[in-house]
């Protein structure tokens, strides 16, 4: 290190190291220091300098009592935050000399990096539970109903068949959407979700959506008193209706009403049910996303949720959500022509 007893080739090596290596006695002065004006020092650090008289107080602090833990155990480290800096100190007592060999390691970027996949793991499991969930019920609906109709021992009659056949529709209608959903997620994350803009009937679209669930649809009223058009993806402005329709359907009570109507600069769908609504996080979660036009991950806000939210925003608009004379209503907003 950075003295006499080291060639030049060799100081300008432990130089261009990243740690800061320093060796010091049993006084705690200082033998040989790699990199002199670390930022871990208060000052620039030389041979003979006491290490507690150089080190900036928050080393100084993690040092003291970790040297001693060396002597006893063979070697020790601990943690400390230099400003935004996360440092790593580790003390070893050397077996050829008198001495103790400290390296500081700033940690911050492999840390934040660790907990970047940690992070991503649990938002990857988040978002596969979220999936099963939403697959599990019409899935299992669909194959419920196959079995029934195809088995030989029960006996069913036509009405009951022709139900049977009519949920399974409706099932398979909701499958056939979160996969349609999935590959919007897939391409969103690979950077590869482009969407057009043009013009949007939105009261005919709303109508194709409605046509497309059957009866389900026909359950739904829709209250329009005026030709409202947008400025959007038809196709993505569908999927996000479909997404609306479907929850208050299968989370909501009837009745299901659909208002398209218009306010300043915007063209709007109001999806309203007579259910409970979504829980108090959810709901500040999806006015939280609103207001800062971060899209967090699907797992979090639901994935017909997080593809509204999405979809809507790409489109230049917002989602919002609230409840009203004890009605849920989720309003789309999409920009006016």
């Amino acid at each position: 290190m950075t003295d006499s007893s080291m060639t030049p080739a060799a100081n300008e090596i432990l130089a261009t190291l990243l740690e800061t290596i320093v060796q010091i006695d049993h006084d705690w002065a200082i033998e040989h220091v790699n990199r002199p004006e670390s930022p871990v020092f208060m000052r620039r650090a030389s041979r003979g300098d006491r290490l507690d008289e150089v080190l900036a107080p928050e080393a100084s602090e993690a040092v003291i009592g970790l040297i001693d833990n060396a002597q006893i155990t063979g070697g020790a480290l601990a943690e400390y935050r230099s400003g935004s800096d996360l440092y790593r100190v580790t003390a070893r007592p050397l077996s050829s000399a008198p001495l103790t060999l400290l390296i500081f390691k700033n940690i911050t970027g492999i840390r934040s990096a660790g907990q970047a996949i940690v992070d991503l793991v649990r938002e990857r499991s988040t978002f596969l539970a979220a999936v099963s969930n939403e697959l599990h019920t019409p899935l299992a609906a669909v194959v419920g109903y196959a079995n029934l109709l195809s088995s030989t021992e029960v006996a069913l009659d036509d009405e009951t068949r022709s139900a049977m056949v009519r949920h399974m529709t409706d099932q398979a209608w909701d499958l056939a959407g979160i996969v349609e959903d999935l590959l919007t997620v897939a391409h969103a994350e690979l950077g590869e979700l482009h969407l057009v803009k043009v013009q949007v009937n939105v009261g005919a679209n709303v109508a194709q959506v409605l046509e497309s669930m059957g009866a389900r649809g026909s359950s739904v009223t829709v209250i329009e008193s005026e030709d409202v058009f947008g400025t959007g993806d038809p196709a993505r402005f569908r999927q996000v209706i479909r997404n609306l329709l479907s929850n208050a359907l299968r989370h909501g009570r009837e009745p299901v009403t659909v208002e398209i109507t218009r306010d300043i600069g915007e063209a709007l769908v109001l999806v309203k049910d007579a259910g409970d609504g979504v829980g108090e996080e959810l709901a500040q979660l999806i006015a939280d996303q609103n207001t800062s036009g971060y899209s967090s991950s699907p797992g979090s806000l639901g994935l017909g949720l997080w593809i509204c939210h999405e979809l809507i925003r790409l489109m230049g608009g917002g989602l919002t959500y609230d409840r009203v004379d004890g009605e849920t209503v989720f309003k789309a907003a999409i920009p006016m022509i």
